[in-house]
């Protein structure tokens, strides 16, 4: 088998799984639609200034713990907005609402959920064989062996998701893909990425002239040669502007941003083992309970600079908070579980738990339902800086 009828049958597979996974997923947002609680829904539609459809959405994927309620909306809003910009506006009419709803209701829970934690993971096989490009002496087997990685990334796998969004967007274009995909991928917002972009696609020129010149000490080869001539094209693509980048220069772009995996594991919202721990200056087992993870990312934030450090715990907490919500436990006891877990892996002294619940189901009064999380993040951020930190 050659290597382009392998990415053409992994774009195939990706194209039939895709499709057989938006069915599903569409059958089950129109179900879980009309189970909404009309009147939560509602306060959304009223706090937030938009169709009651797009609330009712916003509604599922926050319960589903993949996106906020307000960004939610506000990526939905967005694309309505880039509809009538390009003069496709979506008719004001409830079924024609719905219909378009149900259509990003399914892509935000797809790019957001499924797809940047699978992107991670395949990301991190990627990774290990692009640092041996960082070789003072990288062999031509090791270049044809990177690039042939990165087009089946590429090509065999991103591919085929953007050209189905851009079929179900009209009139969408590269920037369009590089907004919608790009801050999920990133964990940037969008006014970040959009400024760091132009550098991000010379770094990826960059990576493939250096694995242009390894090849080019090869002796003659019709594999090297064809691989030299794919690695030309891309870089010439890549000096394409974003609305008129191609598909193919667009996935491995986005190859290129996605996050490598580094030593310290933490630069993803996703949990993944890294390293063993060293607790106690010993060797640990490997981490798997979000408070072993916690635990980490409280001692590294200490590393950092005073300013960084509640944004940084902030982000972290809200990963842990998210993975214990799907655990089927009431607020409160996740609360007093994750401070119990704080105080006896760190030793804080003189600590009420009964005052400390206290304070926090004071706090909860008056805040509404999409309040909670928020406000349940910064109460136990808020603790570690007071009681770990002593600040």
């Amino acid at each position: 088998m050659t290597f382009d009828s392998e990415v053409e049958t992994l774009a195939k597979s990706g194209r039939q799984k895709l499709v057989d996974e938006f069915r599903e997923k569409y059958t089950s947002l129109q179900e879980r639609m009309r189970r909404v609680p009309i009147e939560e829904a509602r306060q959304i539609a009223d706090k937030f200034s938009c169709p009651l459809q797009i609330a009712m959405m916003a509604f599922i994927i926050d319960m589903d713990g993949i996106l906020k309620v307000r960004d939610s909306v506000s990526l939905i809003a967005k694309e309505l907005s880039r509809r009538m910009a390009v003069g496709e506006p979506v008719p004001n009419l409830p079924g024609n609402v719905q219909e378009f709803v149900l259509i990003e209701g399914r892509w935000l829970e797809y790019i957001h959920g499924s797809f940047v934690r699978e992107l991670e993971l395949k990301t991190r096989s990627l990774s290990n064989l692009e640092v041996a490009l960082g070789d003072s002496e990288p062999t031509v087997e090791m270049a044809l062996t990177i690039f042939n990685a990165r087009n089946k990334f590429a090509l065999g796998y991103i591919f085929p998701i953007i050209e189905t969004w851009m079929n179900e967007h009209i009139k969408s274009n590269g920037r369009d893909v590089i907004m919608a995909f790009g801050p999920p991928i990133t964990k940037w917002n969008p006014v970040t990425l959009m400024g760091k972009i132009q550098r991000l696609r010379r770094k990826n020129q960059a990576f493939f002239r250096r694995l242009r010149t390894v090849l080019e000490h090869a002796q003659d080869s019709a594999t090297v040669d064809l691989t030299i001539k794919r690695i030309n094209d891309l870089v010439a693509a890549l000096n394409q502007p974003l609305e008129a980048m191609s598909l193919t220069a667009l996935s491995h772009l986005l190859v290129h941003i996605a996050p490598r995996v580094s030593g310290r594991g933490d630069i993803t919202r996703t949990m993944f083992v890294v390293s063993p721990s060293t607790r106690g200056f010993k060797a640990e087992p490997d981490m798997t309970s979000p408070f072993d993870f916690l635990e980490r990312d409280i001692r590294l934030a200490k590393r950092r600079h005073i300013d960084e450090q509640e944004k940084y715990l902030l982000d972290k907490v809200d990963r842990v908070l998210r993975v214990l919500e799907h655990q089927n436990q009431t607020l409160t006891d996740t609360v007093r579980l994750t401070i119990t877990e704080i105080v006896d892996r760190l030793n804080v002294q003189n600590i009420s738990m009964d005052s400390i619940m206290d304070q926090f189901e004071s706090g909860l009064q008056g805040i509404d339902r999409f309040g909670t999380h928020d406000y349940t993040v910064s109460f136990i951020t808020n603790f570690i800086l007071n009681h770990v930190y002593g600040k």
